[in-house]
């Protein structure tokens, strides 16, 4: 996941520090350690979802952001306006939200 570092350092949390606080959360399913850590942060492994609930307990945030910067605060909160149309089945709005190219990039507007 390649935002899992930058969530960590912009919260300046050491990689010791987030395995202690992971190693608290975790009734110990899997040994963390910070060579895990290291590997979920450059993708040279995968993280499951246990772990992922786990991360953004530390983090103090809900899991789907981790999948995106922490200096982006745009993009969570656009996808949760577009689940909230799509979801409130109402055929009609969808069709308007869909017709008023919100959800183009700007480029393609």
């Amino acid at each position: 996941m390649p935002y899992l570092r930058a969530w960590r350092e912009a919260l300046g949390l050491s990689r010791p520090e987030v395995v202690n606080k992971l190693l608290i959360l975790a009734e110990v399913v899997a040994p963390i350690d910070q060579a895990t850590l290291a590997k979920w942060e450059t993708g040279e492994s995968r993280v499951t979802v246990e772990d992922l609930e786990l991360l953004a307990k530390v983090y103090g945030v809900s899991a789907d952001r981790l999948f995106f910067p922490p200096s982006d605060t745009e993009t969570p909160a656009l996808l949760k306006e577009a689940h909230s149309i799509i979801t409130g089945r109402d055929p009609e709005a969808v069709k308007a939200w869909l017709a008023s190219g919100q959800f183009l990039p700007k480029s393609q507007k």
